[in-house]
C-alpha cells in the first residue's frame, strides 16, 4: 500500500512538474509570438512611414516643379507679347509700351516666387520687385495715357534696336531645377539684363527727358540687383 502511495505520489510531481513545463513552453511561445507580432507591426509602420514620406516628396517635388514651369511660362508669355507688339515707330513710345510688357513679366514672376520660395532673401528680393515695377508700370502707363499718339521721325531701326536688345532674355540652355529660389534667380538675371539692354537703346536713341530718367532709373536699379543675385548664387 505504501509503494502504491509512494508511486502516485511520485506521479503526481512528475505529472505537475510536466503541466509547470507546458505552461511555461506555452507562455514562451505566446510571447515569441507577441514580440513577432510587435516587430512585423513595427516594421509594417516603418515601412509604411518610409513609403508616405516617399510619396510626400514626390508630390512636394512635383508641386515645386509645377509652380516652377508656371513661372517659366510667365516668362515665355511675357517675351510673346513683346515680340508680337506693333511698333509704332517712335522710340519713346515703343521703350514704354515694352517695358510695361517686361515689367508685368518680373511681377508675376515674383509672386510666384512668394507661393514657393524658401530663401527670405530672395522672398524679400521679389516683394521689392513687385512694390517698385508697379510704381514705374503706373508712371509710365500716365506718361503713354498722354503721349501714346505722340509722332516723331525715329529711324524704325531703333525699333529693330530695341526687339534685338531683348535677346539676352532668351537662353535655350536654361533649365528649371525644381527649386523655387535658384529658379526664380536663373530666370530675373536675364530677364533684368534685357531690360538694362533696352533702357540704354531709349538712353542713345530717345528724345523724351522724362523717360530717358525713367531708362537710367531701371539700369541703375536692376544692375544692383543682378549684382545681389549673383552673390547669393
Amino acid at each position: 500500500m505504501k509503494q502504491l502511495i509512494l508511486f502516485t505520489r511520485s506521479s503526481l510531481n512528475s505529472i505537475s512538474v510536466l503541466s509547470i513545463i507546458f505552461v511555461l513552453m506555452l507562455l514562451l511561445s505566446s510571447c515569441k509570438k507577441e514580440n513577432d507580432m510587435q516587430d512585423s507591426t513595427m516594421k509594417d509602420n516603418s515601412m509604411k512611414n518610409k513609403s508616405t514620406d516617399s510619396m510626400q516628396k514626390k508630390m512636394d517635388k512635383s508641386t515645386d516643379n509645377y509652380k516652377n514651369e508656371m513661372m517659366d511660362k510667365k516668362m515665355s508669355n511675357m517675351m510673346n507679347k513683346m515680340n508680337t507688339m506693333k511698333m509704332s515707330g517712335n522710340t519713346d513710345v515703343d521703350f514704354v509700351n515694352m517695358m510695361i510688357i517686361h515689367h508685368q513679366g518680373a511681377i508675376d514672376m515674383a509672386i510666384s516666387e512668394f507661393s514657393s520660395g524658401k530663401h527670405d532673401n530672395i522672398i524679400t528680393m521679389a516683394n521689392n520687385i513687385v512694390k517698385d515695377q508697379q510704381k514705374e508700370i503706373e508712371t509710365m502707363q500716365k506718361w503713354l495715357d498722354k503721349n501714346k499718339d505722340k509722332k516723331s521721325q525715329d529711324s524704325k531701326d531703333n525699333g529693330m534696336k530695341l526687339m534685338e536688345s531683348m535677346k539676352s532674355m532668351t537662353n535655350p540652355d536654361m533649365k528649371m531645377t525644381g527649386d523655387a529660389d535658384k529658379d526664380f534667380v536663373t530666370m530675373m538675371i536675364p530677364h533684368h539684363q534685357g531690360a538694362i539692354d533696352m533702357s540704354e537703346v531709349e538712353i542713345k536713341y530717345g528724345t523724351d527727358p522724362e523717360i530717358k530718367k525713367t531708362a537710367k532709373d531701371i539700369i541703375e536699379k536692376q544692375k544692383a540687383e543682378i549684382k545681389q543675385m549673383e552673390a547669393w548664387k
